[in-house]
Protein backbone atom coordinates (compact mmCIF):
# COMPACT_ATOMS: atom_id res chain seq x y z
CA UNK A 1 0.00 0.00 0.00
CA UNK A 2 1.27 3.58 -1.14
CA UNK A 3 2.11 6.41 1.48
CA UNK A 4 -0.72 8.14 -0.34
CA UNK A 5 -3.22 5.91 0.03
CA UNK A 6 -2.43 5.76 4.17
CA UNK A 7 -3.00 9.78 4.78
CA UNK A 8 -6.79 10.58 5.35
CA UNK A 9 -7.77 13.23 3.50
CA UNK A 10 -10.55 15.34 5.87
CA UNK A 11 -13.54 16.04 4.38
CA UNK A 12 -15.20 18.99 2.98
CA UNK A 13 -17.05 19.63 5.87
CA UNK A 14 -14.05 19.01 8.16
CA UNK A 15 -12.17 22.01 5.99
CA UNK A 16 -15.05 24.33 6.41
CA UNK A 17 -15.11 23.42 9.72
CA UNK A 18 -11.43 24.72 10.36
CA UNK A 19 -11.79 27.77 7.98
CA UNK A 20 -14.64 29.15 10.40
CA UNK A 21 -12.71 27.97 13.49
CA UNK A 22 -9.67 30.38 12.49
CA UNK A 23 -11.99 33.46 11.14
CA UNK A 24 -13.50 33.28 14.50
CA UNK A 25 -9.86 33.66 16.35
CA UNK A 26 -8.70 36.42 13.98
CA UNK A 27 -12.12 38.18 15.17
CA UNK A 28 -11.71 37.44 18.58
CA UNK A 29 -8.22 38.77 18.44
CA UNK A 30 -8.81 41.67 16.80
CA UNK A 31 -11.42 42.61 19.48
CA UNK A 32 -9.20 41.63 22.12
CA UNK A 33 -6.38 44.21 20.09
CA UNK A 34 -9.40 47.10 20.28
CA UNK A 35 -10.34 46.03 23.82
CA UNK A 36 -7.06 46.51 25.08
CA UNK A 37 -6.37 49.16 22.81
CA UNK A 38 -9.15 51.15 23.83
CA UNK A 39 -8.33 50.29 27.50
CA UNK A 40 -5.02 51.60 27.02
CA UNK A 41 -6.53 55.07 25.88
CA UNK A 42 -9.14 55.14 28.68
CA UNK A 43 -6.22 53.99 31.25
CA UNK A 44 -3.68 55.22 29.93
CA UNK A 45 -3.28 58.14 31.25
CA UNK A 46 -4.37 57.57 34.82
CA UNK A 47 -2.34 55.06 35.48
CA UNK A 48 0.46 57.18 33.87
CA UNK A 49 -1.04 59.67 36.52
CA UNK A 50 -0.56 57.45 39.12
CA UNK A 51 2.50 56.21 38.43
CA UNK A 52 4.19 59.82 38.52
CA UNK A 53 2.12 60.31 41.70
CA UNK A 54 3.39 57.71 44.26
CA UNK A 55 2.17 54.22 41.86
CA UNK A 56 -1.18 52.51 42.12
CA UNK A 57 -1.48 52.10 45.67
CA UNK A 58 -1.64 56.00 46.08
CA UNK A 59 -4.77 57.77 46.22
CA UNK A 60 -3.10 60.46 44.60
CA UNK A 61 -3.16 61.30 40.94
CA UNK A 62 -1.35 63.75 38.54
CA UNK A 63 -3.60 66.41 37.39
CA UNK A 64 -2.24 69.33 35.33
CA UNK A 65 1.34 68.48 36.23
CA UNK A 66 0.10 68.63 40.14
CA UNK A 67 -0.08 65.34 42.63
CA UNK A 68 -3.78 65.43 43.73
CA UNK A 69 -5.71 63.63 46.56
CA UNK A 70 -5.46 62.49 49.84
CA UNK A 71 -2.33 60.99 51.61
CA UNK A 72 -1.91 59.51 55.37
CA UNK A 73 1.50 61.13 55.24
CA UNK A 74 3.38 58.54 52.95
CA UNK A 75 3.11 60.36 50.12
CA UNK A 76 5.24 63.58 50.28
CA UNK A 77 3.88 66.39 47.52
CA UNK A 78 7.09 68.69 47.57
CA UNK A 79 10.64 67.60 48.89
CA UNK A 80 10.47 70.78 51.60
CA UNK A 81 7.44 69.15 53.46
CA UNK A 82 9.70 65.44 53.53
CA UNK A 83 10.53 65.34 57.30
CA UNK A 84 7.07 66.58 58.64
CA UNK A 85 5.22 64.44 56.48
CA UNK A 86 7.02 61.56 57.77
CA UNK A 87 6.66 62.41 61.54
CA UNK A 88 2.67 62.80 60.81
CA UNK A 89 3.01 59.16 58.67
CA UNK A 90 4.24 57.64 61.90
CA UNK A 91 2.26 59.32 64.63
CA UNK A 92 -0.95 58.03 62.51
CA UNK A 93 0.40 54.51 62.41
CA UNK A 94 1.62 54.67 66.28
CA UNK A 95 -2.04 55.49 67.31
CA UNK A 96 -3.52 52.78 64.99
CA UNK A 97 -1.31 50.52 66.91
CA UNK A 98 -1.93 51.78 70.45
CA UNK A 99 -6.30 51.79 69.46
CA UNK A 100 -5.70 48.22 68.55
CA UNK A 101 -4.22 47.01 71.68
CA UNK A 102 -6.21 49.57 73.47
CA UNK A 103 -9.26 48.15 71.60
CA UNK A 104 -10.31 52.20 71.23
CA UNK A 105 -11.77 53.38 67.86
CA UNK A 106 -9.13 55.74 66.04
CA UNK A 107 -10.51 57.88 63.35
CA UNK A 108 -9.84 60.36 60.50
CA UNK A 109 -9.35 63.90 60.02
CA UNK A 110 -7.92 65.80 57.15
CA UNK A 111 -6.17 68.90 56.21
CA UNK A 112 -7.58 70.27 53.57
CA UNK A 113 -5.83 72.78 51.69
CA UNK A 114 -2.95 73.79 48.90
CA UNK A 115 -0.34 71.39 49.52
CA UNK A 116 1.83 72.04 46.30
CA UNK A 117 3.21 75.43 44.88
CA UNK A 118 4.14 77.14 41.77
CA UNK A 119 4.90 80.80 41.15
CA UNK A 120 1.50 82.08 41.69
CA UNK A 121 0.17 79.59 44.15
CA UNK A 122 -1.67 80.50 46.96
CA UNK A 123 0.19 79.85 49.48
CA UNK A 124 3.68 79.57 49.73
CA UNK A 125 6.01 76.30 50.41
CA UNK A 126 7.39 78.12 54.26
CA UNK A 127 3.54 78.51 55.17
CA UNK A 128 2.63 74.88 54.21
CA UNK A 129 5.44 73.46 56.38
CA UNK A 130 4.71 75.55 59.05
CA UNK A 131 0.67 74.67 59.15
CA UNK A 132 2.18 71.02 58.41
CA UNK A 133 4.37 71.71 61.23
CA UNK A 134 2.00 72.83 63.92
CA UNK A 135 -0.82 70.27 63.13
CA UNK A 136 1.68 67.55 63.27
CA UNK A 137 2.20 68.84 66.96
CA UNK A 138 -1.02 69.12 67.67
CA UNK A 139 -1.92 65.43 66.46
CA UNK A 140 0.84 64.37 68.77
CA UNK A 141 -0.29 66.06 72.06
CA UNK A 142 -3.64 64.62 71.43
CA UNK A 143 -2.80 61.24 71.08
CA UNK A 144 0.07 61.12 73.65
CA UNK A 145 -1.47 63.21 76.32
CA UNK A 146 -4.59 64.27 77.88
CA UNK A 147 -4.06 68.14 77.39
CA UNK A 148 -6.11 68.43 74.34
CA UNK A 149 -8.84 66.03 75.98
CA UNK A 150 -9.87 62.69 77.04
CA UNK A 151 -8.36 60.05 75.07
CA UNK A 152 -11.38 58.19 74.24
CA UNK A 153 -10.97 57.79 70.39
CA UNK A 154 -7.09 57.78 68.86
CA UNK A 155 -6.28 60.06 65.77
CA UNK A 156 -5.20 60.15 62.00
CA UNK A 157 -4.11 63.48 60.00
CA UNK A 158 -4.60 62.60 56.30
CA UNK A 159 -3.61 65.38 54.00
CA UNK A 160 -5.69 66.44 51.13
CA UNK A 161 -4.07 68.45 48.30
CA UNK A 162 -6.49 70.91 46.33
CA UNK A 163 -3.55 72.31 44.12
CA UNK A 164 -1.66 75.54 44.22
CA UNK A 165 -4.25 77.62 42.95
CA UNK A 166 -7.43 75.35 44.39
CA UNK A 167 -8.16 74.34 41.01
CA UNK A 168 -8.60 70.57 42.23
CA UNK A 169 -11.12 71.01 45.08
CA UNK A 170 -14.30 69.39 43.70
CA UNK A 171 -11.62 65.90 42.88
CA UNK A 172 -10.63 66.04 46.40
CA UNK A 173 -13.61 67.07 48.20
CA UNK A 174 -15.39 63.62 46.16
CA UNK A 175 -12.37 62.01 47.71
CA UNK A 176 -13.15 63.44 51.26
CA UNK A 177 -16.81 62.14 50.73
CA UNK A 178 -15.74 58.29 49.71
CA UNK A 179 -14.15 58.50 53.20
CA UNK A 180 -16.46 58.60 55.32
CA UNK A 181 -17.62 54.30 56.07
CA UNK A 182 -14.06 53.60 55.92
CA UNK A 183 -12.87 50.96 58.70
CA UNK A 184 -11.34 54.27 59.85
CA UNK A 185 -13.60 56.77 59.22
CA UNK A 186 -13.18 60.50 58.20
CA UNK A 187 -15.05 62.92 60.80
CA UNK A 188 -13.47 66.05 60.54
CA UNK A 189 -12.15 68.49 58.27
CA UNK A 190 -9.60 71.37 58.80
CA UNK A 191 -7.10 73.45 57.54
CA UNK A 192 -8.57 75.84 54.93
CA UNK A 193 -6.53 78.23 54.17
CA UNK A 194 -7.61 80.55 51.22
CA UNK A 195 -10.44 83.24 51.56
CA UNK A 196 -11.77 82.34 48.02
CA UNK A 197 -15.08 81.17 46.49
CA UNK A 198 -13.10 78.07 45.12
CA UNK A 199 -13.14 77.35 49.37
CA UNK A 200 -16.80 78.29 49.89
CA UNK A 201 -18.20 76.46 47.19
CA UNK A 202 -15.76 73.35 48.85
CA UNK A 203 -17.15 73.95 52.20
CA UNK A 204 -20.70 74.01 51.37
CA UNK A 205 -20.15 70.62 49.36
CA UNK A 206 -18.99 69.37 52.34
CA UNK A 207 -21.36 70.61 55.14
CA UNK A 208 -24.21 68.99 52.47
CA UNK A 209 -22.15 65.96 53.33
CA UNK A 210 -22.52 66.32 56.48
CA UNK A 211 -18.90 67.12 57.58
CA UNK A 212 -17.52 69.45 59.81
CA UNK A 213 -15.01 72.50 59.27
CA UNK A 214 -12.37 74.21 61.08
CA UNK A 215 -10.64 76.06 58.50
CA UNK A 216 -7.00 77.36 59.09
CA UNK A 217 -6.22 80.94 58.32
CA UNK A 218 -9.33 81.93 56.26
CA UNK A 219 -10.10 85.11 58.06
CA UNK A 220 -12.55 86.70 55.38
CA UNK A 221 -15.94 87.53 57.13
CA UNK A 222 -18.84 85.71 55.98
CA UNK A 223 -16.67 82.35 55.71
CA UNK A 224 -18.49 81.00 59.31
CA UNK A 225 -20.81 79.39 60.95
CA UNK A 226 -23.43 81.51 59.80
CA UNK A 227 -22.97 81.43 56.27
CA UNK A 228 -22.00 77.31 56.01
CA UNK A 229 -23.69 75.51 58.61
CA UNK A 230 -21.28 73.34 60.41
CA UNK A 231 -17.93 75.64 59.80
CA UNK A 232 -15.86 77.23 62.27
CA UNK A 233 -12.63 78.86 62.33
CA UNK A 234 -9.56 78.68 64.32
CA UNK A 235 -8.09 82.21 62.97
CA UNK A 236 -9.50 85.65 63.82
CA UNK A 237 -11.80 87.40 61.22
CA UNK A 238 -11.51 90.48 59.18
CA UNK A 239 -13.37 92.58 61.70
CA UNK A 240 -11.74 91.29 64.33
CA UNK A 241 -8.10 92.86 63.02
CA UNK A 242 -10.22 96.20 62.02
CA UNK A 243 -11.21 95.98 65.35
CA UNK A 244 -7.63 96.05 67.03
CA UNK A 245 -6.70 98.42 64.58
CA UNK A 246 -9.22 100.63 65.26
CA UNK A 247 -7.30 100.28 69.45
CA UNK A 248 -3.87 100.73 67.80
CA UNK A 249 -4.50 103.85 66.20
CA UNK A 250 -6.67 105.01 69.14
CA UNK A 251 -3.68 104.71 71.32
CA UNK A 252 -1.74 106.96 68.90
CA UNK A 253 -3.39 110.43 68.92
CA UNK A 254 -1.13 111.93 66.35
CA UNK A 255 -2.58 109.38 64.01
CA UNK A 256 -5.40 111.20 62.71
CA UNK A 257 -6.25 110.71 59.12
CA UNK A 258 -6.35 107.80 56.79
CA UNK A 259 -6.40 106.41 53.15
CA UNK A 260 -7.59 103.37 52.20
CA UNK A 261 -5.79 101.59 49.41
CA UNK A 262 -7.08 98.06 48.22
CA UNK A 263 -7.10 95.41 45.31
CA UNK A 264 -10.17 95.69 43.05
CA UNK A 265 -10.41 91.82 42.91
CA UNK A 266 -14.19 91.28 43.10
CA UNK A 267 -13.20 87.30 43.33
CA UNK A 268 -10.95 87.81 46.32
CA UNK A 269 -12.96 87.52 49.41
CA UNK A 270 -9.99 88.01 52.06
CA UNK A 271 -9.57 91.53 50.35
CA UNK A 272 -12.71 92.63 49.79
CA UNK A 273 -14.03 91.77 53.27
CA UNK A 274 -11.01 93.86 54.70
CA UNK A 275 -11.68 97.01 52.56
CA UNK A 276 -15.01 96.53 54.24
CA UNK A 277 -14.25 95.79 58.10
CA UNK A 278 -11.91 98.99 57.60
CA UNK A 279 -14.99 100.85 56.52
CA UNK A 280 -17.05 99.77 59.27
CA UNK A 281 -14.52 99.88 62.14
CA UNK A 282 -12.17 102.61 60.68
CA UNK A 283 -14.50 104.72 58.92
CA UNK A 284 -14.16 107.82 61.43
CA UNK A 285 -10.36 108.02 60.34
CA UNK A 286 -11.02 107.33 56.30
CA UNK A 287 -10.62 110.74 54.28
CA UNK A 288 -10.31 111.34 50.84
CA UNK A 289 -10.49 109.36 47.36
CA UNK A 290 -10.41 105.14 48.17
CA UNK A 291 -7.13 103.92 45.92
CA UNK A 292 -8.23 101.04 43.98
CA UNK A 293 -5.11 98.65 42.24
CA UNK A 294 -5.39 95.53 40.27
CA UNK A 295 -3.98 91.94 42.17
CA UNK A 296 -1.43 90.50 41.09
CA UNK A 297 0.33 93.86 40.80
CA UNK A 298 3.66 92.07 40.34
CA UNK A 299 2.69 90.33 37.59
CA UNK A 300 1.06 93.60 35.72
CA UNK A 301 4.07 96.43 35.82
CA UNK A 302 5.72 96.08 39.63
CA UNK A 303 6.21 98.98 41.92
CA UNK A 304 4.73 101.50 38.76
CA UNK A 305 0.99 100.27 39.20
CA UNK A 306 1.36 102.18 42.51
CA UNK A 307 2.63 105.31 41.11
CA UNK A 308 -0.63 106.92 40.71
CA UNK A 309 -1.34 105.99 44.17
CA UNK A 310 1.43 106.93 45.97
CA UNK A 311 0.68 110.81 44.10
CA UNK A 312 -2.49 110.42 45.61
CA UNK A 313 -1.20 109.53 48.74
CA UNK A 314 1.30 112.85 49.08
CA UNK A 315 -1.25 114.85 47.60
CA UNK A 316 -3.85 114.48 50.08
CA UNK A 317 -1.16 114.27 52.88
CA UNK A 318 -3.05 111.05 55.33
CA UNK A 319 -1.06 110.04 58.04
CA UNK A 320 -2.18 106.18 57.88
CA UNK A 321 -2.73 103.87 54.96
CA UNK A 322 -5.11 101.18 55.53
CA UNK A 323 -4.12 98.79 53.15
CA UNK A 324 -6.64 95.75 51.73
CA UNK A 325 -4.17 93.28 49.63
CA UNK A 326 -2.27 90.12 49.36
CA UNK A 327 1.00 90.28 50.09
CA UNK A 328 2.84 89.95 46.98
CA UNK A 329 1.00 93.58 46.36
CA UNK A 330 1.90 94.65 49.71
CA UNK A 331 5.55 93.80 49.15
CA UNK A 332 5.71 96.08 45.83
CA UNK A 333 2.94 99.21 47.21
CA UNK A 334 5.76 99.08 50.00
CA UNK A 335 8.83 99.27 47.69
CA UNK A 336 6.63 101.97 46.04
CA UNK A 337 6.35 103.81 49.05
CA UNK A 338 10.28 103.88 49.86
CA UNK A 339 10.82 106.15 46.64
CA UNK A 340 7.42 108.34 46.62
CA UNK A 341 7.85 112.12 46.39
CA UNK A 342 7.06 113.30 49.82
CA UNK A 343 9.74 111.58 52.30
CA UNK A 344 9.64 114.33 54.25
CA UNK A 345 6.04 112.88 55.62
CA UNK A 346 6.03 110.25 58.43
CA UNK A 347 3.56 107.09 56.81
CA UNK A 348 2.27 104.22 59.23
CA UNK A 349 1.05 101.42 57.40
CA UNK A 350 -1.73 99.25 58.87
CA UNK A 351 -3.08 95.39 57.43
CA UNK A 352 -4.85 92.81 58.95
CA UNK A 353 -3.21 88.75 58.04
CA UNK A 354 -3.11 85.60 60.35
CA UNK A 355 0.61 85.86 59.68
CA UNK A 356 3.16 86.44 56.98
CA UNK A 357 6.75 85.09 56.24
CA UNK A 358 8.04 88.66 55.13
CA UNK A 359 9.40 88.74 58.55
CA UNK A 360 11.87 86.79 57.32
CA UNK A 361 12.72 89.43 54.08
CA UNK A 362 15.41 91.94 55.09
CA UNK A 363 14.52 94.43 52.35
CA UNK A 364 11.00 95.29 54.19
CA UNK A 365 13.47 97.22 56.62
CA UNK A 366 15.60 98.88 53.63
CA UNK A 367 12.53 100.24 52.61
CA UNK A 368 11.05 101.16 55.60
CA UNK A 369 14.14 103.09 56.31
CA UNK A 370 14.53 104.83 53.09
CA UNK A 371 10.43 105.62 52.58
CA UNK A 372 10.14 107.26 56.10
CA UNK A 373 7.16 104.95 56.87
CA UNK A 374 6.45 102.29 59.61
CA UNK A 375 4.24 98.88 58.63
CA UNK A 376 2.16 97.42 61.34
CA UNK A 377 -0.74 94.62 61.14
CA UNK A 378 -2.98 92.99 62.69
CA UNK A 379 -2.44 89.14 63.47
CA UNK A 380 -3.17 85.99 64.88
CA UNK A 381 -0.31 85.12 66.32
CA UNK A 382 3.09 87.62 67.49
CA UNK A 383 6.60 86.72 66.88
CA UNK A 384 7.61 87.63 70.15
CA UNK A 385 5.44 85.16 71.97
CA UNK A 386 8.38 82.56 71.28
CA UNK A 387 10.79 84.73 71.98
CA UNK A 388 9.74 86.51 75.34
CA UNK A 389 9.46 89.57 73.80
CA UNK A 390 5.81 90.10 74.51
CA UNK A 391 3.29 88.55 77.01
CA UNK A 392 1.83 85.18 75.40
CA UNK A 393 -1.42 83.36 75.89
CA UNK A 394 -1.38 81.24 78.70
CA UNK A 395 -1.30 77.96 76.41
CA UNK A 396 1.29 79.20 74.07
CA UNK A 397 4.28 77.57 76.31
CA UNK A 398 2.82 74.05 76.33
CA UNK A 399 2.70 74.65 72.88
CA UNK A 400 6.31 76.07 72.18
CA UNK A 401 7.62 73.14 74.22
CA UNK A 402 6.43 70.78 72.25
CA UNK A 403 7.10 72.39 68.74
CA UNK A 404 10.67 72.91 70.27
CA UNK A 405 11.05 69.16 71.13
CA UNK A 406 9.16 67.66 67.98
CA UNK A 407 10.23 70.25 65.52
CA UNK A 408 12.45 73.53 65.65
CA UNK A 409 13.94 75.01 68.99
CA UNK A 410 14.25 78.16 66.65
CA UNK A 411 11.79 80.89 67.58
CA UNK A 412 12.30 81.90 64.24
CA UNK A 413 10.16 78.87 63.41
CA UNK A 414 7.35 80.32 64.84
CA UNK A 415 7.53 83.70 63.09
CA UNK A 416 5.07 83.97 60.42
CA UNK A 417 1.82 82.22 62.80
CA UNK A 418 1.29 79.17 61.05
CA UNK A 419 1.95 77.08 62.90
CA UNK A 420 0.44 78.26 65.94
CA UNK A 421 -2.92 78.82 63.66
CA UNK A 422 -2.98 74.69 62.18
CA UNK A 423 -2.15 73.40 66.29
CA UNK A 424 -5.06 75.19 67.15
CA UNK A 425 -7.51 74.43 64.03
CA UNK A 426 -6.81 70.95 64.56
CA UNK A 427 -6.61 71.10 68.46
CA UNK A 428 -10.21 72.46 67.69
CA UNK A 429 -11.21 69.41 65.22
CA UNK A 430 -10.30 66.73 68.01
CA UNK A 431 -11.89 68.88 70.75
CA UNK A 432 -15.31 68.35 69.28
CA UNK A 433 -14.54 64.62 68.24
CA UNK A 434 -14.05 64.24 71.64
CA UNK A 435 -16.65 65.45 72.84
CA UNK A 436 -19.03 64.08 71.15
CA UNK A 437 -20.86 60.62 72.43
CA UNK A 438 -17.73 59.90 74.55
CA UNK A 439 -19.72 57.01 76.21
CA UNK A 440 -19.94 55.03 72.55
CA UNK A 441 -17.14 52.21 71.83
CA UNK A 442 -17.56 52.84 68.38
CA UNK A 443 -16.07 55.97 66.68
CA UNK A 444 -18.80 58.91 66.07
CA UNK A 445 -20.52 60.11 62.55
CA UNK A 446 -18.93 63.38 61.47
CA UNK A 447 -22.61 64.56 61.12
CA UNK A 448 -22.87 63.91 65.53
CA UNK A 449 -19.20 65.56 65.51
CA UNK A 450 -21.03 68.58 63.18
CA UNK A 451 -23.77 69.19 66.06
CA UNK A 452 -20.65 69.45 68.48
CA UNK A 453 -18.83 72.07 66.99
CA UNK A 454 -20.82 74.98 69.41
CA UNK A 455 -21.00 73.32 72.59
CA UNK A 456 -16.56 74.28 72.52
CA UNK A 457 -17.49 76.67 75.20
CA UNK A 458 -17.89 77.04 79.31
CA UNK A 459 -16.19 74.27 80.37
CA UNK A 460 -15.28 72.76 77.28
CA UNK A 461 -13.25 75.55 75.47
CA UNK A 462 -9.82 74.42 74.03
CA UNK A 463 -6.97 75.75 75.16
CA UNK A 464 -4.92 76.64 72.32
CA UNK A 465 -1.60 78.03 71.33
CA UNK A 466 -3.35 81.82 70.60
CA UNK A 467 -5.50 81.71 73.36
CA UNK A 468 -8.67 80.14 75.54
CA UNK A 469 -10.48 79.83 72.68
CA UNK A 470 -14.47 78.90 72.52
CA UNK A 471 -17.07 78.70 69.55
CA UNK A 472 -20.67 79.45 70.13
CA UNK A 473 -23.72 80.46 67.57
CA UNK A 474 -23.79 84.22 69.11
CA UNK A 475 -20.49 84.31 67.63
CA UNK A 476 -21.09 83.37 64.08
CA UNK A 477 -19.02 80.24 64.73
CA UNK A 478 -15.56 82.74 65.07
CA UNK A 479 -13.32 82.07 67.78
CA UNK A 480 -13.70 84.03 71.28
CA UNK A 481 -10.59 84.29 73.23
CA UNK A 482 -8.22 84.70 70.47
CA UNK A 483 -5.46 86.76 70.80
CA UNK A 484 -4.85 89.26 68.20
CA UNK A 485 -2.10 91.62 68.75
CA UNK A 486 -0.35 94.47 66.20
CA UNK A 487 3.01 93.43 65.25
CA UNK A 488 5.54 95.58 63.37
CA UNK A 489 7.27 94.53 60.66
CA UNK A 490 9.94 93.79 60.31
CA UNK A 491 9.65 93.14 64.18
CA UNK A 492 12.11 94.90 66.23
CA UNK A 493 15.33 93.50 67.88
CA UNK A 494 14.66 96.03 71.07
CA UNK A 495 11.22 95.03 72.90
CA UNK A 496 10.85 98.64 73.94
CA UNK A 497 9.60 98.88 70.21
CA UNK A 498 6.95 97.06 70.23
CA UNK A 499 3.72 99.39 70.52
CA UNK A 500 2.43 99.85 74.24
CA UNK A 501 -1.13 98.43 74.06
CA UNK A 502 -2.91 95.59 75.42
CA UNK A 503 -3.40 92.97 72.88
CA UNK A 504 -7.00 92.76 71.54
CA UNK A 505 -8.89 89.50 72.65
CA UNK A 506 -11.96 88.31 70.99
CA UNK A 507 -15.14 88.21 72.89
CA UNK A 508 -16.58 85.20 73.48
CA UNK A 509 -20.17 86.46 73.77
Amino acid sequence: MSTDQLTLRPSEGAMTWVRRRRRSRRTALAAAVAVLAGAAVYFGPILYGRWQCGGIGEDIRLMDDECIGVTDGSFVFQDQFTEVQENIKAENDWAAEQARKEGLPVVKIALLTTLTTTDDSAMSADKIQSALEGAYVALHRANRTQELGDRVRYVQLHLANEGARQTHWEAVVGDLEGMLDDEVPLVAVMGQGVSSDNTVAAAERLAAAGIPMVTGVTTADGIDHDAVDGLIRSAPSNTDFAVALHRYMESRPELESAVLVYDSTAQDRYTTTLRTAYEAELGDYISGSHQPFPGRSIETGGPEVFDPITRNICAAEPDTVLFAGREPDLKVFLEALSVRACLDRHLTVLFGVTGTDMQREDEIAEWTSAGNFEVLYAAGADPGWATGAAPAPEGFAAFQSYFTALVDSDPEALADGYAVTYHDALATAISAVRITNPWEVEAPAAVDVREHLLLLNSEQVVRGASGTLSFADNRGGNPGGKWVPVVPLPYPDDPEALPDLDTYITPSQ
